[in-house]
């Protein structure tokens, strides 16, 4: 049954376990998938359009919405869900109606308790019709034995699990376990965890860690985080002296206290096994009396007040006179008392439904609120992705302006380098046509005398063949 209502179900998970238990394990072998896990259920009414009422188990899983019942079972793809309707029941203000839109049709459910789990079940029905791809971890699939600790929580951020209001609420078991539970995940083969502290400093969140050393953590229950402070060999408390209170322990050696606040016989028992020798203080019998170990006379005070109250008690009850049963008639003042009795007893009772009511009312505008948080937290992550998209589309924009400028200046520069060689080619060809008719045009440009292989050479030019032209 665990697969229904995870490993710390509430009060309420439990009381439908026993009462649809049976229901429940016939519809895990003919209505679930495989691969098909459950996320949350609660009990629930189906109100059918001929009049009739079904009495059964409201259920979201991995594919679908399921209704199970003794007479019929609906299932539901959470595409074919268009819209919900979540509302007050008109009949008990402390009860939901929930209606599925499907397609044009309409399907109602009530008598849907107002309380944590139909408001986790709630928030897991608009996730997955609108999210359904998206992993959601809530109070059923969720692990209990692992806490969600600082790490885990940024893990699952950054692979966009979604975490119910309620698991988060369920998780948080009270400060010692959170800090036992992450401590027990650093350190799994640690033989003692307990709270303590090292000399004087004692602050709430410190923690002595007892694995292949002895460390000192501090807990910060608000961050979910825990960081070593200190850490010692065994061999650090050789011959110290072990005290023994009525609660904690205190170590004492010449560098320093070390104080747990229980466990302290489990402590020593530790040592011993690793064979570190070590004392422990000695005290005279009246020393060993609560209240009277650490020798202080207000402390002592205190606790013989307290010996004595609780002796004298004792006395009275033991030799007290027991009272007469009376045989006559009641008097007629008891029976007179007896409608303000029930005056009085409807009174308290109002009082305590106005409690109630007045709980409820807090609760639902704390839930209120937590949903607020979250939907802000939620609008201001979407705002942070949003600029860092835009910041990422403004630099690959200047990487591709960059690029094209660079590409645009080595076309510019192989243009110009081509309008170079194209103007010294054309110089050239210009030099490698110049012809001279005679010696006098060869004079007046200047190139007389004028050698064979230069431009303007010719043999009518060099009579004498000797490769000069016009040499004299």
């Amino acid at each position: 049954m665990q697969k229904w209502i995870g490993k710390r179900p509430t009060m309420g998970q439990k009381s439908l376990k026993t009462k649809y238990e049976k229901l429940l394990l016939q519809a895990q072998n003919t209505l679930l998938t495989s691969n098909e896990k459950i996320l949350k259920v609660i009990e629930a009414e189906c109100d059918k359009k001929s009049g009739r009422e079904l009495d059964g188990v409201f259920a979201l899983t991995t594919e679908s919405v399921l209704f199970i019942s003794k007479r019929e079972n609906m299932t539901y793809k959470y595409s074919q869900i268009s819209d919900i309707d979540v509302r007050t029941d008109g009949k008990d203000k402390n009860e939901w109606q929930l209606t599925l839109k499907i397609g044009r049709s309409k399907r109602t459910f009530d008598d849907i308790k107002k309380n944590d789990d139909s408001q986790e079940f709630i928030e897991i029905l608009e996730h997955m019709i609108t999210n359904q791809s998206q992993d959601i971890l809530t109070t059923v699939t969720h692990d209990f034995d692992y806490f969600l600790h600082a790490e885990r929580l940024e893990d699952l951020r950054t692979r966009e699990v979604k975490i119910t209001s309620f698991l988060m609420k369920r998780d948080d078991m009270g400060f010692t376990k959170n800090g036992e539970r992450l401590l027990r995940e650093k350190h799994k083969n640690a033989e003692l965890i307990v709270e303590g502290f090292y000399q004087d400093k004692q602050k709430k969140g410190d923690f002595i860690v007892v694995d292949n050393n002895v460390l000192l953590y501090q807990y910060d229950n608000k961050e979910r985080k825990a960081e070593q402070l200190n850490k010692w060999s065994y061999t650090f408390f050789t011959n110290a002296v072990i005290d023994h209170f009525a609660i904690k322990t205190v170590i004492n050696n010449d560098e320093g206290k070390l104080v747990l606040n229980s466990s302290g016989k489990a402590f020593a028992n530790i040592l011993s096994k690793v064979n570190i020798p070590f004392k422990f203080k000695k005290r005279k019998w009246h020393q060993k009396i609560l209240g009277f170990r650490s020798g202080k006379w207000w402390k002592k005070t205190i606790a013989s007040l307290v010996y004595l109250f609780t002796l004298l008690i004792i006395i009275a009850i033991a030799f007290g006179e027991e009272p007469k049963e009376s045989d006559s008639i009641k008097p007629a003042t008891e029976v007179s008392n007896t409608e303000e009795e029930k005056v009085e007893k409807d009174k308290r009772l109002a009082e305590e439904k106005e409690k109630q009511e007045e709980a409820r009312k807090q609760e639902e505008k704390r839930l209120a609120e937590e949903k607020e948080k979250e939907e802000e937290a939620r609008k201001q992550e979407e705002k942070r992705l949003a600029e860092e998209k835009e910041k990422e589309e403004e630099a690959r924009k200047q990487e591709e302006k960059r690029l094209a400028e660079e590409q645009r200046k080595k076309e510019e520069e192989a243009r110009l380098a081509e309008e170079q060689r194209k103007a010294e080619e054309e110089e050239e060809e210009q030099q490698t046509n110049v012809y001279f008719k005679n010696c006098t045009d060869a004079r007046a440009a200047g190139a007389a005398p004028v050698h064979r292989g230069e431009p303007g050479y010719a043999k009518h030019l060099d009579r004498d063949g000797d490769g000069i032209g016009c040499d004299s």
